[in-house]
């Protein structure tokens, strides 16, 4: 069932103006859906009304099917708006029905966390499927328009992004060239260096630690994470075994001193930082 952009209590125009722009904007431009993985498209966006997340309308309509919680914070959801135009600054709202109107009245049981990673991934593959055949992928991931977008958007969205990719534990694949995988281990020789490495990636563990750990101001752990690092690229640089040398330093405990910080996400942030 569709309706027009409206509430029990009609909203003014103006406030249906300004919740398109504060509201609505942010969550579909530029923005990724967090089921297929690809930018949205505005006009087959939908934004759920109950926690505002943004997904394809496509994606999140056959998740619908399956199950009424919102994919990325479990808020139970029974509505969308969509058909966005944000040139007219109008959309339309849809009230789904009850997933036992249409469909027979099936017993169903609780879905798991490792259900809805399934599920997730089920739907995924679906989507992408169709996707492959009329959308050509991306050739880079989108955080902004540049000169429409301030930087300080652009950081909370890569920042936002990041978390995404410790939250959904995904991993940096190595680079293969031919006779084997690279390692991105170079060599230190002099302080000068050392110094040039850590200008250089000083900024990416910052923000890494600032997506695990929601803190904007890490410098203790920074500390202890260039600590490590330098101890890994003056340790042992045999390019033959730079892959089991890799893997020993976490068979070794060597990150022990990270764990009391970042946890279960202490193995994946350093591979993340090795890669």
């Amino acid at each position: 069932m569709d309706s027009p952009s409206s509430s029990p209590k009609p909203l003014g125009k103006s406030d249906i103006q300004r919740f398109i722009r504060r509201v609505i904007c942010p969550a579909i431009v530029d923005e990724t859906c967090p089921i297929c993985l690809r930018t949205i498209d505005i006009p087959g966006a939908a934004v759920l009304t109950v926690c505002f997340h943004a997904y394809c309308l496509d994606c999140i309509r056959n998740w619908s099917d399956l199950k009424r919680n919102c994919p990325l914070c479990n808020s139970t959801f029974d509505s969308w708006f969509y058909k966005i135009d944000l040139s007219s600054l109008r959309y339309l709202k849809q009230q789904l029905p009850a997933i036992s109107d249409c469909k027979s009245a099936i017993p169903r049981p609780r879905f798991t966390v490792s259900d809805r990673r399934r599920i997730i991934e089920r739907t995924r593959r679906e989507i992408n499927d169709v996707n492959r055949r009329t959308r050509p992928l991306p050739w880079r991931r989108s955080f902004g328009r540049p000169g429409t977008v301030s930087p300080l958007v652009i950081a909370e969205r890569k920042l936002q992004w990041r978390a995404s990719v410790y939250n959904r534990r995904l991993q940096a694949v190595p680079i293969y060239h031919g006779n084997g995988f690279q390692q991105n281990v170079p060599r230190i020789r002099n302080d000068f260096e050392k110094e040039k490495l850590l200008q250089r990636i000083e900024p990416w563990i910052q923000r890494e630690l600032e997506a695990i750990l929601g803190d904007p101001d890490p410098s203790i752990i920074l500390h202890v994470v260039s600590s490590l690092l330098f101890s890994r690229h003056e340790g042992k640089h045999d390019d033959s075994s730079a892959s089991s040398t890799q893997l020993s330093f976490v068979n070794d405990n060597f990150l022990a001193s990270l764990e009391p910080f970042l946890h279960d996400q202490t193995n994946m942030f350093w591979h993340e930082l090795s890669s």
